[in-house]
């Protein structure tokens, strides 16, 4: 579960008619962190072909990969030096931004007590740290326009956690409560936040986790079920069209976007079961011991 529903089946935003899927005239730049891959890459794809001006982070801007268009910067956003220097470097573009995707995203697998633990304190400032700051420095220039959007991509994480993937739930349930905090101080002054609630989509998030070589037998049976999971998943440009569609509705929300079991029923089972009950659905869903 990482990481609205759009158009009919079979129809692909991209190939679509540009009028179809144009933002208004309140967005002409926007900012998408990770826009090398995944759902960052589908989503700049998106932005660009109604007509925003794109700029997309990524570690390696030399080698970064993506749509035609696309304006690259450099990110280091696991460390607070990395994102404090991008901030400064970028102030005045920040300012400026009408459109805020804080996407960016990685995890380490595998239990805490044997985790390296600089991991684990880079996946919490990737996660939520730098999403906060990033927050934090285009809001001045967005409250004084009187508009702007910021999508945070947190995660069903934030509400159903993933086994061996402690601080990976724990960073995107930071976020999702940041954006609902955020969501509940708005006034009226034009700027929308969206929690952005992703499940999983058909990307190469698992191909970038950092695990052990040797995994113990209820650490191989979970991630086995990840990886069966990500390959049924759907493809990531139903997530950007889910977040296309939120930005242009123009109102705080909470959008879970990925297949029908992870944002239909599962959030339905979280409303009617106790959260004992919640648990033990998520041990059996990655086949572990009940105990």
């Amino acid at each position: 579960m990482r990481a609205c529903h759009g158009q009919g089946p079979g129809q692909n935003l991209l190939t679509m008619p540009k009028e179809e899927h144009a933002l208004d005239e309140r967005f002409r730049r926007a900012l998408v962190t990770g826009a090398s891959s995944g759902i960052g890459q589908a989503v700049a794809g998106d932005l660009l072909n109604a007509g925003v001006e794109v700029f997309g982070t990524t570690r390696n801007p030399e080698t970064a990969r993506g749509p035609e268009g696309i304006r690259w910067l450099r990110l280091e956003g696991s460390t607070p030096e990395g994102t404090a220097t991008f901030i400064e470097e970028n102030r005045e573009l920040l300012e400026g931004l009408d459109i805020l995707i804080n996407n960016a995203g990685w995890s380490a697998f595998g239990e805490v007590a044997g985790a390296d633990p600089v991991l684990l304190v880079q996946q919490i400032q990737l996660l939520l740290q730098t999403p906060v700051q990033l927050t934090h420095a285009v809001l001045p220039g967005m409250q004084a326009r009187g508009r702007g959007c910021v999508v945070n991509v947190s995660s069903l994480a934030a509400v159903f956690p993933l086994p061996f993937m402690a601080a990976y739930s724990a960073g995107k349930a930071g976020l999702s409560t940041f954006t609902q905090s955020l969501n509940l101080s708005a006034g009226s002054n034009g700027v929308r936040f969206v929690d952005f609630q992703a499940g999983d989509f058909r990307t190469s998030f698992n191909e970038h986790m950092s695990r052990q070589e040797v995994l113990n037998e209820t650490e191989k049976r979970a991630w086995q079920q990840f990886e069966k999971h990500l390959q049924a998943a759907p493809k990531p440009e139903r997530a950007a069209r889910d977040i296309l569609r939120a930005i242009q509705v123009g109102r705080n929300a909470v959008v879970r976007s990925g297949g029908f079991f992870q944002t239909r029923l599962a959030p339905l089972g979280m409303r009617i079961l106790p959260v004992s009950w919640l648990l033990r659905a998520i041990k059996w869903y990655y086949k572990l011991p009940s105990g």
